[in-house]
């Protein structure tokens, strides 16, 4: 059978996530061909790479990468050198897709040279925190906010995940190794795919669904700080990214204070408000201080 997609996985300690999402591809249909899995395990400690060696899969042509540690960034050029078809789907280990998930990335791209970015929700078979209701679909996690199906996704809203596009795109202007950390690597990769004119759309069809539970506002917080230091360095590499990553949600940040003061002193704060503000200050304090 002819292969019309390879599928990008890259992993690091997270086994058991990671082996529902290649359930989940086990069990994709409506592909007029077959597919390939790659997965890039980055450095993993828990045993990930020995289950994978044993593992099988029918549905699908199965490859694995060993790698030492070197971040997601890495992981994912070293296997998408390794696809053998004209398209790439980069997926999350924690990010597992629905049924139709694939088949509509290749419909919606038609034979086009376009990039798809799939819709990402929270797993509705967890419970979802109201922290987490405040990350996405319209928050600092994922921003989908008034993106029409099959139109123009603008490249800050482009992910790491559920992201198909043409290999040669990925393999001309690939993730910059320097990025070790799941933060930014995917803003400036979009960024350089803007900057040549290369299209992307949005798919709402394409979906999958994202296993991460917050808790509490403390560890994105962290995240945050990451995110805000790597931005340093798409920054200083693309200067053209500046107005989008920091300049605009600085200038944005005081009226927000403000207005969230007003709320707090008529008696009608919200918690939103406050994680906001504090979103806000932990990725300058990343960008500005290195913190």
């Amino acid at each position: 059978m002819t292969r019309v997609l390879s599928v990008v996985i890259p992993t690091r300690n997270r086994q058991k996530i990671l082996m529902t999402t290649l359930r989940a591809l086990a069990v994709q249909r409506g592909l007029d061909g077959g597919f390939e899995v790659i997965v890039a395990d980055d450095g993993s400690a828990d045993g990930s790479v020995e289950l994978l060696r044993g593992s099988a899969f029918e549905a699908f042509d199965f490859h694995l990468l060993a790698l030492d540690a070197g971040g997601p960034a890495r992981a994912r050029n070293r296997a998408i050198q390794e696809a053998s078809t004209d398209r790439v789907l980069v997926l999350g280990d924690d990010t597992v897709p629905t049924p139709n998930a694939l088949s509509v990335h290749l419909r919606v791209a038609g034979g086009r040279e376009v990039a798809v970015q799939g819709r990402i929700e929270w797993d509705p078979d967890h419970p979802v925190t109201d922290f987490m209701s405040y990350l996405a679909p319209a928050g600092p996690q994922f921003w989908f906010k008034g993106l029409k199906d099959a139109g123009p996704i603008p490249w800050p809203q482009i992910l790491g995940s559920n992201l198909s596009a043409p290999t040669r795109w990925f393999r001309k202007e690939a993730y910059d190794d320097r990025f070790s950390d799941a933060c930014m690597e995917d803003t400036e990769l979009a960024y350089r795919w803007h900057r040549r004119g290369w299209t992307a759309v949005w798919s709402d069809r394409a979906l999958c669904h994202h296993r991460h539970r917050y808790d509490e506002v403390g560890p994105f917080l962290d995240r945050q700080r990451r995110a805000g230091r790597w931005a340093r360095l798409a920054v200083s590499k693309n200067p053209g990214m500046i107005f989008k990553v920091v300049a605009q949600p600085l200038f944005t940040t005081p009226w927000k204070a403000v207005r969230a003061g007003g709320r707090r002193l008529i008696g009608r704060g919200t918690q939103v408000d406050r994680w906001d503000l504090q979103c806000r200050a932990a990725f300058f304090r990343g960008f500005f201080l290195g913190l």
